[in-house]
């Protein structure tokens, strides 16, 4: 059984290989040889002690994203099994593991829904978690403009200043989300916010919006107009979108007839016929699965399998 690092998975874990893999994983849980179940929260004293369990069939492993919050901090794990040996392999340390494969998760889903590679890209929220949502999008586009909004504009400019060094591309910080949303084709928000924070009116007449910063029902990141007027909406899962996604449950208790599809349903259509679909949401909370995939990625770059 190997111990890994937080330093090991930053040095082998790519951001690219991530978004390839989740495209594999969630493929395979299309046809059913995958499996999940959404998260299951135990809470108790303040803390939240939270289980994630996925089986990546397709390459014989299963195991589980778990992780411990309270006021202290949190402190993730993921453990990998080996299904054909019934074989513990790996405990690896997963803070930055969930950032890699939450900023990738995104990127696959917009790849797989928008056929040309010219875009305009806006990042809302500026945290650690912000960094990838950039880099993954950037991985598989080529970006002609990238913007940052955040509510602190001092941190929106350090993230700009920071990423732009990171990547190579300019990425300019702006003082209101409309501003910042002004030449977006494609939104990622990723932020912990109670309220929304950018509406219907601040989009242009096509947009892929991807929300990936609130799995807690009483957060909002965008206006239920967004939804309302999109023609595909996209969600992991159902069952855990109705238990954590603020956005998901509004929309489904004041527009039943507004219907969303799951990630496996997605995976499974006609990639021609995405291209009709000019306005879309994809909401992402977090599954196992997906951390299962990424360790896979790790433990064959590790030469560990």
């Amino acid at each position: 059984m190997h111990y890994i690092t937080e330093e090991e998975v930053a040095e082998h874990l790519g951001v690219r290989e991530t978004v390839d893999i989740l495209e594999e994983a969630f493929e395979s849980y299309s046809a059913g040889t995958s499996f999940f179940r959404p998260r299951e929260r135990i809470i108790f004293d303040e803390t939240v002690f939270n289980t994630m369990p996925g089986v990546f069939q397709h390459r014989h492993l299963a195991g589980l994203k778990t992780y411990i919050a309270n006021r202290n901090g949190a402190r993730f794990v993921v453990l990998i099994f080996d299904t054909m040996k019934s074989e513990l392999l790996a405990v690896i340390e997963a803070n930055k593991l969930g950032q890699i494969r939450t900023g990738a998760l995104p990127a696959m889903v917009t790849r797989r829904m928008l056929r040309e590679k010219n875009q305009g890209f806006c990042v809302i929220g500026s945290g650690f978690q912000a960094e990838t949502q950039l880099e993954a999008m950037a991985s598989v586009f080529k970006l002609n403009s990238v913007s940052v909004y955040s509510r602190t504009f001092a941190n929106a400019r350090k993230f700009a200043e920071k990423m732009q060094r990171k990547t190579g591309l300019e990425v300019k910080a702006y003082e209101s989300a409309a501003a910042a949303l002004k030449d977006a084709t494609i939104v990622n928000s990723i932020t912990d916010s109670m309220d929304s924070i950018f509406a219907r009116k601040d989009l242009g007449g096509e947009y892929h919006v991807n929300l990936c910063g609130a799995n807690n029902p009483r957060r909002r990141e965008a206006s239920e107009d967004i939804l309302l007027d999109s023609d595909l909406i996209v969600v992991e899962d159902m069952e855990q979108a109705l238990k954590e996604s603020g956005e998901i449950i509004s929309l489904r208790k004041n527009h039943p007839e507004k219907k969303c599809t799951e990630l496996g349903d997605f995976m499974k259509m006609d990639r021609n016929s995405l291209s009709e679909r000019k306005r879309t949401v994809f909401k992402s909370m977090g599954l196992g699965l997906e951390d299962v995939a990424a360790g896979y990625v790790l433990l064959k770059n590790m030469k560990i399998l």
